[in-house]
């Protein structure tokens, strides 16, 4: 036996879990489909508009797991068959669920979505959770973790990109994965612990508003932005633009536009596809030296220099890497 079939044999084997996916189609005539997904401790799925529209889906597993749901596009129902709770998820929101392996969610979505799905094993999610760390809802139930779903910020949404594009195979992309879905985890708990300092008190208008200008921010990153112009375009004024958008997101404005320029820059370099100046004028800097010196300053080197740094600053958080490392060196 190899030294990395040891490590395997010694870290990895673990209950196999059994996950069980039932695309429901309303004609009669036409069987549902079924698709079983075996995993051990997290498994990642993409669900796309294209696949189940507008067919509900049915999610069973045959052990106590967790899954976190992010709703990229589009809107997205999970309805509980026990209590039946329904979460409502609209476009960047996202929540923790639990799912006890005697329950069923049906999950309705609707319009051009995107949900990305990632299942924990309870053994995986409690190693990475803080001990002390109490959620505010029970997890006892089929229930969400957060009493309000939290939004997507740019930093999650270029994790959720990094665990998409991962063209590692093997067991390289298997501890890409897992860093990964640590990295997000841990952002996701910080991102709650932040919010809840400030509760949300925003009515549902409001909500809709800033929505309107985070995606006006997200899908315009190369054109010149102002307080001024994203207050018309919402239909507010500038003071509760301000307000509302920090209450919301946790961020300003501008500082959620320049995370918005820098993630998806970090994301174009990491590519290898394009040349400083043409990164510079798709995130609207006219001048690539004010681009150079916006992202040495926001990730603390600059981008030339950026891709030495690509293992251990792109492909895995610094703050995972010497775990890593241990694995490696071990394999």
């Amino acid at each position: 036996m190899t030294a990395s079939e040891i490590l395997i044999t010694q870290k990895e084997k673990e209950t196999e879990l059994n996950l069980t996916l039932t695309f429901i189609n309303h004609e009669a005539q036409i069987p549902p489909l079924i698709k079983n997904l075996n995993f051990s401790k997290f498994l990642f799925r993409k669900f796309l508009s294209e696949e189940a529209d507008p067919n509900p889906i049915r999610i069973t597993a045959d052990q106590d797991v967790f899954l976190i749901q992010v709703c990229v596009k589009g809107s997205s129902i999970i309805k509980n068959s026990s209590q039946k709770k329904v979460v409502s998820f609209k476009q960047a929101a996202y929540n923790i669920i639990f799912l006890p392996k005697s329950e069923t969610l049906t999950l309705v979505n609707s319009g051009d979505f995107e949900l990305m799905h990632i299942y924990l094993s309870t053994d995986f999610f409690s190693g990475y959770t803080p001990e002390d760390y109490n959620f505010p809802n029970s997890v006892s139930t089929s229930s969400k973790l957060f009493p309000k779903n939290l939004y997507l910020s740019p930093k999650l949404k270029h994790i959720l990109n990094e665990i998409t594009l991962c063209d590692f195979s093997g067991n390289l992309k298997n501890l890409y994965t897992k860093a990964k879905i640590i990295e997000l985890l841990t952002l996701q708990l910080a991102q709650y612990e932040e919010e809840k300092l400030v509760p949300t008190t925003l009515k549902a208008s409001e909500v809709e508003k800033m929505m309107v200008v985070k995606e006006l921010i997200e899908n315009n990153l190369n054109e010149p932005q102002t307080i001024s112009s994203l207050a018309r375009a919402a239909g507010t004024n500038e003071q509760y633009l301000k307000q509302h958008f920090k209450i919301l997101f946790g961020n300003t404005v501008f500082g959620h536009m320049l995370a918005c320029k820098m993630e998806k820059s970090k994301e174009m370099l990491l590519t290898g596809k394009y040349r400083i100046t043409e990164i510079a004028e798709m995130v609207g800097y006219k001048h690539a030296t004010h681009f150079t010196s916006a992202f040495k300053k926001f990730f603390g080197c600059l981008p030339q220099s950026f891709k030495t740094r690509l293992f251990f600053g792109g492909y895995f958080s610094f703050t995972l890497k010497f775990e890593a490392l241990e694995i490696l060196m071990m394999i």
